[in-house]
């Protein structure tokens, strides 16, 4: 019989209805309605083992909708979860999908996509939150495939599942150094659940994934920020396979990026009136300050923006003065 991945809940004290909801929302960035209060079971845990987090709850007659945005510390866009129950029946749904997850199965999700978790009565689970950085540096990609639940029956999968149970049941109590080692074995074991026939394929080509990465660079110039790992996700691809498809073309994403904002600057200079501020060209385009810009303007085209501006202005000015052709 597999360990009790909830039994953390035993040493936990019941939360208000209020600390309840202060939990949902600041951990999951989830919105919680009951369906009924049973105010002796409001009870919920983390914690850290090496990179990994497990998070136990008592979700009893609860249903969970997202709230804007990734979540704190963009966890919804740095993790994958895998949810186990210990009683009743969890139901997700992600893009119109629904699935019951029971005690016999494990699901995975990406939670990128937004899902909607409904507990049913005496329902009690477990999330185990996984670095994506981790799984792809091993080769699994998870990220943009539809949840699923390996097959229940596979030996392989049931095995996977109890060691993710014992390590939720036991973690707490073990020495740093043996729980580091554990988690770095579970996050490899993985590799077993994405090879199972059940997992949905990627199936997206590689011209899709790379007009729809240069696609997601076009509209986020402003984006100061804007890195090989947004593009990626945004793409549904690794950021490794990302990069390797710009090179292809001999690039990079980041020298599209920016080469796309100097040209998208060029053309606003050249569309605009003399008498736009370079500052406000310079942050649309997704530069840091002005001078960064025009550094980066002249070393590209030859000619500095505020020298561009003032041609273009020298240009206009000539033609009122001419007024129009007879």
């Amino acid at each position: 019989m597999e360990p009790d991945v909830t039994s953390a809940l035993a040493y936990e004290p019941v939360r208000t209805v209020d600390g309840w909801h202060d939990m949902v929302n600041g951990t999951w960035s989830m919105d919680c309605t009951f369906d009924r209060v049973n105010p002796n079971s409001l009870k919920g845990t983390c914690w850290r083992m090496g990179g990994l987090e497990f998070d136990v709850a008592d979700v009893s007659s609860q249903q969970w909708t997202p709230l804007a945005g990734p979540g704190r510390r963009n966890w919804r866009n740095e993790t994958i979860l895998a949810f186990i129950t210990q009683t009743g029946v969890i139901e997700l749904e992600q893009s119109g999908v629904k699935t019951r997850l029971t005690n016999e199965s494990l699901l995975l999700i990406d939670p990128s996509r937004k899902y909607v978790q409904t507990g049913e009565s005496d329902t009690r689970g477990m999330a185990l939150r996984i670095p994506r950085s981790a799984l792809e540096a091993r080769g699994m990609h998870f990220t943009g495939r539809e949840m699923f639940i390996p097959d229940p029956t596979s030996p392989d999968v049931r095995m996977v599942k109890s060691l993710i149970a014992s390590a939720a049941a036991y973690s707490q109590r073990s020495r740093p150094g043996s729980a580091s080692l554990v988690a770095e074995h579970l996050v490899d074991l993985m590799q077993i659940l994405a090879d199972d026939p059940a997992a949905p394929r990627r199936t997206r080509s590689a011209d899709v994934a790379l007009a729809s990465a240069k696609r997601f660079i076009e509209r986020n110039v402003s984006t100061e920020d804007l890195n090989l790992d947004m593009v990626a996700r945004a793409a549904g691809v690794s950021s490794r396979y990302i990069a390797k498809l710009f090179a292809s073309e001999g690039t990079t994403a980041m020298r599209y990026l920016w080469h796309t904002r100097l040209e998208r600057a060029k053309t606003m200079l050249m569309n605009g009136s003399a008498k736009a501020r370079i500052g406000e060209i310079a942050w649309q385009c997704g530069f840091a300050n002005a001078a960064h810009f025009s550094r980066a303007f002249k070393q590209r085209f030859g000619v500095s923006p505020n020298a561009l501006q003032r041609s273009l202005g020298d240009v206009s000015q000539e033609q009122e003065t001419r007024g129009p052709l007879a």
